[in-house]
C-alpha cells in the first residue's frame, strides 16, 4: 500500500474530525421547522442503511433488506415486540477462585468476550442492543473493579429495561450487584455513609451538575452563573436515602468470583442500618418512617421527575444514536417525549429516531446542518463485522479465546465512572459537541490501519462466526471496481465518494498476495475506515 497516500488519508480523517466539519452540498438548518413524517415503506438502500447506522450495532445485509421492506416506523415497533436476549453463563464460571482456579479464569475471559460480541454482532433485537450500549456508556460500570460475571448480569439488567421506563431501570440499576459494589452503595450504612453511588446517582445517570432548560441550555441567574441542580446537602440526604442495601443472602460464603452474589439484586438485609429519618432531596421530602425500598421509589421519583431528567438523559440518548450535537429544537422534542411519559424509553428511543432532523438526511446529499456523530472505536468495528455479514464473534487466529473487537474501548472496560469519553467534550477551538471524539488519538487511527486485515485473514474463523466470506471473494475475483462497489453497499449506503473509491483501487495495486482470499478487501477496508466518510455517521 502507498504509505503516502495513506498517511494523506490519515491526515484527513483528523483534520476533518477534529473540526467537526460535516456540511455538505444540499445542506439546511431546519432547527425545527420540517414537517412530515418519516419515509413509506419501501425505502431505499441509501436510506435504509443510514437508519440502521443509528438505530443498530450497524448495517447488516438482512437487517437494511427488512428496513427496506418494513421502513423505520414498522421495524421500531417490530424490534420492541422482541424479547430481549440475554446473556447466560454456565454455572461452573459463575463461581470460583480467582487467584487458584487459573483455567477458570480463562474460560470465563473467553466466554466473556464471545458472549458480549455475539449480542453486539448477532442479536436480533439490535435496537435494544443499540439501546443498551447507549445506557452503558453514561451509566456505567467498569470491570477494572467488577468480576466479569457481574458485568455480564449488568448487561442483562440494560437489556431487560431498554425500553421501559427509566425510573424502572434507575431502580433496577440501583439494586444491581455489580453497581452496588462498583460504587460502593453496598457498603453504604446509617452508621457510615458512603456518598459515591448517591452522587454519582444525581450527576451522572439523571438530572447532572447545572439546571438545565427543556432544550439544553443552561439557566443561570441575574449575574449570569449557571445554577447548580443540587448541593451538598442534597447529596447526603440522597445518600441517607439509599442506606441499608447489601448483596443478597450476604451470609452465605462465596468464592471471589461471584463474591457479591452479581446474579442476584441487592437486598436491605441490613434493615437497622437504613436510616428510616425524613430526607429532603432537590426540595421535595421523604416522609420518615419508610424501608430501604420504599426510599429508594421516593428518591427515583424525585429524580425523575425533576426538570433537568427529561433533556439530561434524552441528550445522551440521542448523542448515542443519532448526532452528537442536537440542535436546541431536537433535543426539546424528544425531552417533551420523555416528560410527557415519566421516561419511557421506548417512546424516548422512537421519538429519537423517527424525528424530521434524524430522517432528513435519508436523501443523499442533504443533511441537517451539524448533524452527525463520530463513531467511536467499539461502535466502529461492530460496524466492520456486521457489514460483513457475520452472525457473531469472530476468534482471533493467533488466540481462539480472543475475538476480533477493538482493543482502544472494549464494553465495561472505562477506567472510571465517567466512562471513555465525557458527554459535554466539545471540539477542539469551538463550541462543538463531540463526545466520541476524545478517542480519536494516534494509537486509534494506527489500530484502524491493520485491525481489519488482521480480524480477516483467516477464512475458516470468519466463515465459522457466519461471515458472508463468499460474496467478498466473489467480488475480488470480478475486479477491484468490483469489490470497491460491494465496500460502498457494505459500508457508505451504496454512495462511496468517488475520490476515496479511485484512492482505494490505486493505492491496493501492488497489495501483496491481494489475490488471495480476503486479503484485497481487508487491505481497502483498512483504509476506508480510517476516511471521515465511513468515520462519520451524518
Amino acid at each position: 500500500m502507498n504509505r503516502t497516500l495513506m498517511s494523506l488519508c490519515v491526515a484527513t480523517a483528523l483534520l476533518l474530525l477534529g473540526c467537526g466539519g460535516r456540511d455538505e452540498a444540499g445542506t439546511a438548518n431546519l432547527n425545527g421547522q420540517v414537517g412530515g413524517v418519516v419515509a413509506s415503506t419501501p425505502v431505499n438502500h441509501y436510506a435504509a442503511s443510514r437508519f440502521l447506522e443509528q438505530s443498530s450495532m450497524g448495517p447488516s445485509p438482512a437487517s437494511v433488506a427488512q428496513v427496506r421492506v418494513q421502513g423505520p416506523e414498522a421495524w421500531i415497533a417490530s424490534q420492541m415486540r422482541l424479547p430481549p436476549t440475554l446473556i447466560v453463563t454456565p454455572a461452573n464460571l459463575v463461581e470460583y477462585d480467582l487467584n487458584l482456579d487459573r483455567p477458570a479464569n480463562e474460560r470465563m475471559d473467553e466466554h466473556y468476550k464471545v458472549s458480549l460480541n455475539n449480542l453486539f454482532i448477532g442479536a436480533e433485537d439490535q435496537l435494544r442492543v443499540r439501546t443498551s450500549w447507549v445506557l452503558s456508556n453514561f451509566l456505567v460500570v467498569s470491570i477494572r473493579k467488577v468480576q466479569q460475571f457481574g458485568a455480564l448480569e449488568y448487561m442483562n439488567i440494560l437489556q431487560t429495561n431498554a425500553f421501559g421506563q427509566f425510573g424502572d431501570l434507575l431502580k433496577a440499576v440501583s439494586r444491581n450487584a455489580a453497581m452496588g459494589f462498583y460504587l460502593d452503595n453496598g457498603q453504604n450504612r446509617r452508621s457510615q455513609l458512603n456518598e459515591n453511588y448517591g452522587r454519582e446517582l444525581m450527576q451522572l445517570f439523571s438530572v447532572g451538575l447545572v439546571q438545565l432548560n427543556m432544550n439544553g441550555s443552561i439557566k443561570k441567574d441575574a449575574s449570569g452563573k449557571a445554577l447548580e441542580t443540587y448541593s451538598q446537602k442534597d447529596v447526603i440526604e440522597a445518600t441517607r436515602a439509599l442506606t441499608g442495601w447489601n448483596n443478597a443472602e450476604p451470609n452465605v460464603r462465596r468464592l471471589s468470583s461471584n463474591g457479591f452474589n452479581y446474579a442476584k439484586p441487592m437486598a436491605a438485609d441490613f434493615a437497622d442500618q437504613h436510616d428510616t429519618g425524613s430526607k429532603t432531596v432537590l426540595g421535595k421530602t421523604i416522609p420518615a418512617g419508610q424501608s430501604a425500598a420504599q426510599d429508594l421509589d421516593s428518591l427515583i421519583e424525585i429524580l425523575v421527575t425533576h426538570p433537568n431528567a427529561a433533556p439530561f438523559v434524552s441528550l445522551r440518548m440521542i448523542q448515542g444514536m443519532t448526532t452528537s450535537d442536537p440542535s436546541p429544537a431536537y433535543l426539546e422534542r424528544v425531552a417533551t417525549v420523555f416528560k410527557d411519559t415519566k421516561g419511557n424509553l421506548g417512546k424516548v428511543v422512537t421519538a429519537i429516531l423517527t424525528d424530521p432532523e434524524a430522517r432528513y438526511g435519508d436523501v443523499p446529499g442533504r443533511s441537517v446542518k451539524g448533524f452527525g456523530r463520530i463513531k467511536e472505536p467499539f461502535m466502529l468495528t461492530m460496524n466492520v463485522i456486521r457489514g460483513l455479514g457475520c452472525k457473531g464473534a469472530v476468534r482471533d487466529a493467533n488466540n481462539s479465546r480472543n475475538v476480533w473487537q477493538n482493543y482502544q474501548q472494549m464494553p465495561f472496560e472505562a477506567y472510571t465512572v465517567f466512562n471513555f469519553f465525557p458527554p459535554n467534550h466539545r471540539t477542539q477551538g469551538t463550541n462543538v459537541l463531540a463526545p466520541e471524539q476524545k478517542m480519536l488519538n494516534s494509537s486509534e487511527f494506527n489500530n484502524r490501519m491493520n485491525s481489519n486485515s488482521g480480524g480477516m485473514r483467516n477464512e475458516t474463523l470468519l466463515s465459522d462466526a457466519g461471515c458472508d466470506v463468499a460474496t467478498f471473494k466473489a467480488a475480488t475475483a470480478t475486479s477491484d471496481e468490483a469489490l470497491v462497489e460491494l465496500l460502498s453497499q457494505r459500508y457508505f449506503r451504496g454512495a462511496m465518494p468517488a475520490v476515496l473509491a479511485r484512492s482505494l483501487i490505486e493505492a491496493n495495486k501492488n497489495t501483496w498476495q491481494r489475490e488471495q482470499g480476503l486479503v484485497l478487501a481487508a487491505a481497502m477496508l483498512d483504509m476506508a475506515t480510517l476516511s471521515p466518510a465511513f468515520g462519520v455517521s451524518k
